[in-house]
């Protein structure tokens, strides 16, 4: 009889060798290592730099590499580590893939092995929830004073162009030009971007976007080398704010007629109170940068609006808005709370801050103001902490069960 050996790692295909890589233990360890990291390092720089920027540095699609900050102790010289390290959310993309055929496919199945099973699901499930919401994810406000009605939010960060149509004095048509075609302008000032309007006797043309800036007069101070003025008026940049939905954009624009000469370049900026006014083959069309605003299918009624603080401090005790949802001539009061929101038709409304004057300042009309937040995987989170819990508890249960059975037997 001839001896057979053993199969050898040398003699395994390049699939199988691929395969047992991303599905291995110490892929798996690795990773969960880096985004400790990451979440250390997140968690610290976003003191100085604020949530959104630092979230869109370690966790955005478009970085697959990043330089992480670490400021070291006084004693160490107050220097900062340099770490470089792939984006977090291509490593989680990998934990997902390392997961599936390490933790579904690879793993041992039978009924010993069905609470592993059970917390593998619910970790995939986490990792798809932060996927979706990455993509899907929209988050506004909604300002309103005692008594007013809306259906829009006002989005976070998004600023947009929109172009209104007057006819006879009232606003008759809308265009938006969406923050994608202005975003990436910002950082280059050479970068001038045509935008085309088929629908208009005009395109637009965008330059010298700043994320956050303000409009100064010459007469306030002069303006930086290489900088345009129009009108004794140009756009200082300034850096980002902490909290990024209080920046406030502008950029250079001119209007192309399609038939004629280009007009004068102007200024748009998200403060402007007027806007920009043009008449184009006899039409007449108004300019205005503003954040993007989108229509839910229902509207809000803000009937009372509460807020108390603790004695002597301006920390909230109590910040709670009673509401109308208002939808096909059917009305709902319901009562919007700190850590108790409104969900409803895919919308989730908190409660976010609240006007009406501080603890023995001036009293002025009582208003609210409401974060809305649309993400199809709002819940998805809590979903999977349930599973990974069943998952747990039933392979506890199991090795308890096999203990006790194993330990009820007699002993040879």
């Amino acid at each position: 009889m001839e001896a057979t050996s053993p199969t050898n790692k040398n003699n395994r295909s390049f699939g199988t060798n691929v395969f047992n890589f991303f599905s291995s233990f110490t892929l798996a360890t690795v990773l969960l290592l880096i985004l400790l990291l990451q979440t250390w390092l997140a968690t610290l720089e976003q003191v100085d730099h604020g949530l959104y920027d630092t979230l869109r540095k370690y966790f955005d699609p478009s970085q697959l590499f990043i330089l992480g900050e670490l400021k070291l102790p006084d004693f160490m010289g107050e220097k900062t580590l340099i770490i470089p390290m792939p984006g977090g959310y291509w490593v989680l993309g990998l934990l997902f893939i390392n997961l599936f055929l390490g933790g579904i496919i690879r793993a041992r199945k039978g009924w010993k092995k069905i609470g592993n099973f059970i917390s593998h699901c619910g970790i995939l499930l986490m990792i798809v929830s932060a996927a979706v919401t990455e993509w899907q994810e929209q988050r506004g406000t909604m300002d309103f004073f005692e008594g007013e009605t809306s259906n829009v939010a006002r989005d976070y960060h998004e600023y947009v162009v929109e172009i209104t149509e007057y006819t006879n004095g009232k606003a008759d048509r809308v265009h938006v030009i969406r923050g994608n075609y202005l975003s990436d302008l910002a950082g280059d000032p050479d970068f001038v971007r045509t935008v085309r309007l088929p629908e208009l006797p005009f395109d637009m043309q965008f330059t010298r976007y700043a994320i956050n800036s303000r409009v100064m007069s010459t007469s306030e101070m002069p303006p930086p080398p290489g900088i345009p003025v129009v009108d004794n008026y140009f756009v200082f940049e300034r850096p980002g704010e902490k909290e990024a939905e209080t920046n406030i954009a502008s950029c250079y624009a001119k209007v192309l007629p399609k038939s004629g000469v280009p007009g004068p370049a102007f200024i748009l900026s998200g403060d402007a109170v007027e806007p920009y006014t043009e008449k184009v083959a006899e039409r007449t069309f108004a300019i205005h940068m503003r954040k993007f605003l989108w229509v839910m299918p229902f509207s809000v009624r803000l009937d009372k609006a509460t807020a108390e603080y603790y004695p002597n401090t301006a920390k909230p005790k109590r910040f709670e808005s009673r509401v109308t949802r208002i939808e096909n001539g059917s009305e709902a009061i319901v009562e919007i709370k700190m850590n108790e929101p409104m969900r409803y038709e895919g919308l989730t409304f908190y409660q976010r801050m609240m006007g009406g004057g501080m603890p023995g300042g001036a009293a002025m009309r009582a208003s609210s103001q409401l974060e809305v937040v649309r993400n199809p995987a709002d819940q998805w989170p809590k979903y999977a902490l349930y599973i990974v819990t069943l998952g747990l508890f039933v392979q506890f249960v199991l090795k308890f069960v096999i203990y006790l059975i194993r330990n009820s037997q007699p002993k040879s």
